[in-house]
């Protein structure tokens, strides 16, 4: 099987340095998969969508389920993300939505991510998960003045087209309830919407996973898939599984090759967050940084960022395009300057933490779910960097559309449904997102 990246970003023997990797001392040990077994169903990759798709098989199903995963449990962006439960997981405007699949289907997609949204607190509530939920909404802050009139037709359209709770902000008036900054002109906030510590979050599912008997297998990653007499056998490397169904949810960690239908569609992108010491009350008020709630701009290559509850400041944004240690250090520098550019205030703050993980996009611009044609293969992926609400609501659908084996079962908007077109080319995938990428900096360098 092929990687895009280099070898550095799939060590799956360890997980990343991050700081919730340091602040989350819980694992699991779970045995490694050592010899020839059978299930019902398997389900590879152990994040979100893969845990609560197997834990929806078992209580809402009775099905016999194992998931294999290739590090530890949430070993993937589920233990490496901002933890912003954030909507809509497109890459897309509105407009386009509805210039390609209608009015009606543009209102069902957004009603579905905010049931994301929901389905992910209430999870955190019913699961008893205590994963550090902080803030009350989302922000979308306007980084240029010419940006506010974006962002007022946006929460004019949210709130009038899709009924979602918004409230304005202008310059003077964020300063108050969110923070100061060089690239603040104002501010949407829209519900519902908080941040979480991502890793206590995905530890959390797991153990509720193996209350309820899920076999779990830590570091067996599934090297290939044969299909004999209507049985598909899933090799590991020192054991396999006999299963009638299975079910794909690696999302940018995909391995090409595995489902040949799958190859070449997916672009994993990496994301790279970096994470300061604690600040000290008074260096908090240099910006009055008040709010706890996650922070995205409106660049095209956009900034995210949050106060975390210990008062650190985590900031991400868009990361390399190779992939090795040293260039996720050289990516971490060019961070510390995006982020004292916008704090100016902060400028002696030292940076303790920098790690980076893999969103996937595809040309479809939305997440993808289905079933593989004439296979019993299913597939959960694309959530162009908004996993933490739309991968464990996709799990829940992957868990109705296995059981069912029909894709007219599930009840979703159309814009999910199916697989995304394969790139034309798809060694030059990499490429191609260099040149989006130039791109938009050009358009972020003139405010477009």
């Amino acid at each position: 099987m092929k990687n895009i990246y280099h070898s550095d970003i799939y060590k799956f023997e360890k997980p990343v340095n991050s700081y919730w990797e340091d602040t989350t001392k819980e694992n699991f040990n779970l045995e490694k998969l050592t010899n020839d077994i059978n299930s019902e169903v398997v389900v590879i990759g152990g994040g979100y969508t893969g845990l609560l798709c197997a834990i929806n098989l078992i209580e809402n199903y009775n099905q016999d389920v194992i998931l294999l995963e290739a590090g530890k449990i949430g070993w993937g962006a589920s233990s490496r993300n901002g933890g912003f439960c954030s909507f809509p997981p497109i890459k897309t405007s509105f407009k386009k939505l509805q210039k390609i699949y209608g009015r009606e289907e543009t209102k069902k997609f957004f009603e579905n991510a905010v049931e994301g949204s929901k389905y992910t607190k209430n999870i955190i509530n019913h699961y008893n998960i205590d994963c550090d939920v902080t803030g009350e909404c989302n922000f979308i802050l306007a980084h240029h003045p010419n940006k506010f009139d974006q962002i007022k037709e946006q929460a004019n359209v949210y709130k009038n087209e899709f009924g979602i709770e918004t409230s304005l902000y202008s310059k003077e008036e964020f300063n108050e309830i969110g923070h100061k900054g060089t690239e603040q002109y104002g501010a949407l906030s829209y519900k519902p919407g908080f941040a979480i510590n991502p890793l206590k979050f995905v530890n959390g599912i797991a153990k509720y996973a193996l209350s309820k008997k899920l076999r779990i297998f830590e570091h067996s990653l599934v090297e290939k898939i044969n299909k004999i007499n209507g049985s598909y056998n899933l090799k590991t490397r020192e054991g396999s599984v006999k299963t009638k169904k299975v079910v794909v949810t690696t999302n940018g960690f995909y391995q090409e090759g595995l489902v040949p239908q799958m190859n070449s569609r997916i672009l994993p992108v990496i994301s790279n967050i970096i994470v300061t010491r604690k600040l000290t009350k008074d260096e908090i008020d240099l910006h009055n940084f008040k709010t706890f709630s996650p922070i995205a701009n409106t660049k095209n290559l956009l900034y995210y960022y949050r106060k975390l509850p210990d008062n650190r400041i985590l900031f991400g944004t868009r990361g390399d395009f190779i992939g090795s240690d040293q260039s996720n250090l050289n990516r971490s520098k060019k961070m510390e300057l995006f982020l004292k550019n916008i704090f100016p205030n902060w400028s002696d703050v030292s940076i303790e933490y920098n790690w980076r993980g893999l969103i996937a996009m595809s040309q479809k611009l939305t997440p993808s779910i289905g079933k593989i044609e004439n296979e019993e293969i299913y597939y959960g992926f694309g959530y162009h960097g908004v996993g933490v609400s739309s991968a464990p609501w996709t799990g829940k659908q992957l868990s109705k559309l296995v059981f069912s084996s029909n894709s007219k079962d599930l009840n979703v908007s159309k814009i999910y449904k199916g697989l995304p077109k394969k790139f034309i080319f798809p060694k030059l995938r990499i490429f191609y997102f260099r040149l989006a990428v130039l791109f938009y900096n050009i358009k972020d360098k003139f405010n477009i």
